[in-house]
């Protein structure tokens, strides 16, 4: 009986092929991983449908191309874990890097991943994954990374982290700090000072080191672009009551607004931005 019934699903499984489909692939979010089981069907929703899940949060993943978001509860007893997939237009590197904890650990999973305390984020192509731990209890670490673990056998793979990442400095740079943006809410959110001065770059990176100081990099259009989002900075800062100067070595601006110095300096597209705070 076992024999036949194998050899049944082998011949329906042949003869989608021939006709032209893919036997139905498994549900994902999985519906049963382990001991943890699904309760409920999934929550999605797509566009601006995330203003309904997200209360005051929504617009940073818009920014980063949201098309829709997958979230499915997985039940053991009496404790509880969370599963969202977030889908975007592109790679999802870019909303991974913003979202991820910055004091988390590195985890092998997908195209990376962090986890930290109750909470694990993961990428992989256009997706991120966030994996909560709704409740306290004993194997909290280890439930969340099971559950992560078989999302993550079930997403789509591939994805490239942006080259910007790269032109960031490597010496002294805090592990798992470095965040892409393509918009100046999530610069906003990293490089604030800086983000008040500078505008209209396609997108950039930046990153936090162990000296206390951060580092940007914009991306613009062409060089003409770059020196006049430069020019606009000048013009805010002393509007602002901000100090505009020269640095002699290299001939950088250096912009003194906010408590801080930043240091801003053009080649061909790109604009490197040092930002320090001022000491008292």
């Amino acid at each position: 009986m076992v024999f036949q019934m194998r050899a049944c699903s082998a011949v329906i499984a042949a003869a989608l092929l021939v006709a032209g489909c893919s036997p139905p692939e498994s549900p994902c979010p999985p519906q049963d991983i382990g001991l943890w089981r699904v309760e409920g069907e999934a929550e999605v929703y797509v566009g601006d449908e995330l203003f309904i899940y997200i209360n005051g949060g929504a617009e940073i993943y818009h920014e980063y191309g949201f098309e829709q978001v997958a979230v499915q509860r997985y039940r053991r007893g009496d404790d509880s874990v969370s599963a969202e997939i977030y889908t975007m237009e592109d790679d999802a590197f870019g909303i991974y890097s913003f979202a991820r904890s910055s004091n988390g650990q590195a985890v092998d999973l997908g195209n990376g991943a962090t986890a930290a305390d109750y909470y694990l984020h993961f990428w992989s192509g256009p997706d991120l994954v966030v994996i909560t731990a709704e409740n306290e209890f004993a194997d909290r670490s280890d439930a969340i990374l099971e559950i992560a673990t078989a999302i993550a056998g079930c997403r789509k793979s591939g994805g490239i982290t942006p080259e910007l990442i790269d032109r960031l400095p490597v010496e002294g740079l805090v592990a798992g700090s470095e965040v892409y943006f393509t918009g100046r809410l999530a610069f906003m959110n990293t490089v604030r000072p800086a983000a008040l001065l500078f505008a209209a770059f396609e997108d950039g990176a930046s990153a936090a080191y162990e000296s206390g100081e951060s580092i940007a990099v914009l991306r613009f259009n062409d060089e003409a672009a770059a020196l006049q989002s430069l020019r606009q900075a000048r013009q805010l800062c002393e509007a602002s009551g901000g100090i505009v100067s020269e640095a002699e070595e290299d001939g950088a601006v250096i912009l003194e607004t906010g408590g801080y110095l930043i240091s801003a300096g053009v080649s061909e597209n790109l604009i490197t931005l040092r930002a320090n705070r001022e000491e008292p």
